[in-house]
């Protein structure tokens, strides 16, 4: 018997030859007018009945235009994310993996209809057979995604609520420089404010202005209840007790307060230098002498020096001087300490004192005047002066400023600002 044989090749042929009208066929019953709506759009997230999140965590390699693709199906919506994230993203082009970001609520973007009925362009007939197939569907499986370009179109949501400065922890983001520095400007204009202090009242020193003060005599320093004289030259420091001898007839009680002090010079005109060295509080009270417990010290104590009953402090309180113009003029009489000025701290007497209106916590200037020749040179302030103490005629200032140093006794002094009456 003769065999016919058939090649691979022309197997192959003749399979598609047979394949061919089928396909055909298949091709021709596809509705090519409906678009499968039940195929999931991968580019857009959405929630239930097409809503979008209320927030997004930021995962690693996102940015906000990739988020406003995934959500809002237009990457070009990212300055959206953006306006509503404001208090998190600080720049729009860096934002960081765990931070939480605001989406648009659920009415922002205008939702397309999901009637399927209606995704039939205007002017071509509707395919009402397949149709009722999709709605048939529907009935059994989840809302199908809908598929139609979104409408851009934003409904604008109110502003956001201004974000409430809070405690910040370290965890938190850190604050911004100038907000803290704005908090330390707040808080140095709100400090309590003291013209003249306590300290700087006591330890001024003062011009006795030929007065017959009554001194006491200091004998030193004792540990024992009663001393009567001590021939050592000792000193005396804080919280340790002294003897002193009072004056004839002069009374003193427990609990009274001295001044320790020492008479530096004679100033012409203007009496005795009195430099204080500390305050005691009398302890007890003998015959022939008094204990003290030295409760400040400006200086070294020891026997020899003299004590004075205190002048009482008067607190002018927390107010500020104010600016004057053309206020009291005055001469500088000398410096307390004889040695060259080298910086503040240093204590200068004034001619003008309470029976001029001088009062603790006025600011003085010593100036140089200028020439009345144009060719010599202009006015010089060189020291500011603060009162921190004050006598009937003279005053003491504390140098809280140097422009020069130069300054000798007989320069003229004038009042810039002058403390509250």
């Amino acid at each position: 018997m003769r065999r016919t044989t058939i090649c691979r090749s022309s197997q192959a042929l003749l399979t598609a030859l047979v394949a061919a009208p089928l396909l055909v066929t298949a091709l021709a019953a596809q509705d090519t007018t409906h678009v499968d709506t039940t195929r999931v759009d991968t580019t857009r997230v959405e929630g239930a009945q097409g809503q979008i999140p209320t927030s997004h965590v930021v995962a690693r390699g996102e940015t906000l235009w990739s988020i406003a693709q995934m959500y809002y199906g237009d990457p070009l919506l990212w300055p959206e994310i953006y306006r509503l994230n404001t208090a998190v993203v600080e720049d729009p082009h860096w934002i960081y993996p765990g931070e939480e970001l605001l989406l648009a609520p659920a009415t922002t973007l205008a939702q397309a209809p999901t009637d399927t009925a209606t995704t039939v362009p205007q002017g071509n007939a509707a395919d009402t057979v397949h149709a009722d197939t999709v709605k048939a569907r529907a009935d059994t499986v989840a809302a199908p995604v809908d598929t139609t370009p979104v409408d851009t179109t934003l409904v604008e949501p109110p502003p956001p609520p201004a974000v409430a400065e809070t405690y910040q922890t370290i965890f938190d983001r850190a604050r911004p420089r100038s907000a803290e520095i704005r908090d330390i400007l707040s808080a140095n204009n709100s400090a309590t404010f003291h013209p003249v202090r306590r300290g700087e009242y006591y330890s001024a020193g003062w011009l006795t202005e030929n007065q017959n003060l009554p001194w006491a005599k200091a004998l030193g320093n004792t540990a024992r209840p009663a001393i009567l004289e001590l021939a050592e030259h000792t000193s005396a420091g804080v919280f340790e007790e002294i003897a002193i001898e009072p004056p004839r007839h002069a009374s003193y009680h427990v609990g009274d307060s001295l001044l320790v002090a020492r008479l530096d010079r004679d100033e012409v005109g203007w009496g005795q230098v009195v430099v204080p060295l500390g305050v005691g509080r009398v302890t007890s009270v003998q015959p022939r002498q008094i204990l003290a417990q030295v409760v400040m010290q400006f200086g070294r104590i020891h026997d020899g020096h003299l004590a004075l009953p205190l002048e009482p402090y008067k607190d002018p309180g927390n107010v500020r001087p104010t600016p004057v113009a053309q206020g009291l003029e005055a001469r500088l009489v000398d410096s307390r300490d004889q040695h060259p000025l080298v910086g503040v701290q240093q204590i200068y007497f004034i001619d003008k004192g309470r029976a001029d209106g001088v009062t603790p916590g006025d600011v003085f200037e010593i100036y140089r005047p200028a020439a009345g020749d144009p060719r010599s040179a202009s006015e010089e302030v060189r020291v500011q002066l603060l009162i921190v103490h004050t006598r009937e005629h003279s005053a003491s200032g504390l140098v809280v400023g140097v422009a020069n140093p130069d300054v000798t006794r007989g320069m003229p002094v004038r009042l810039v600002k002058k403390m509250p009456s």
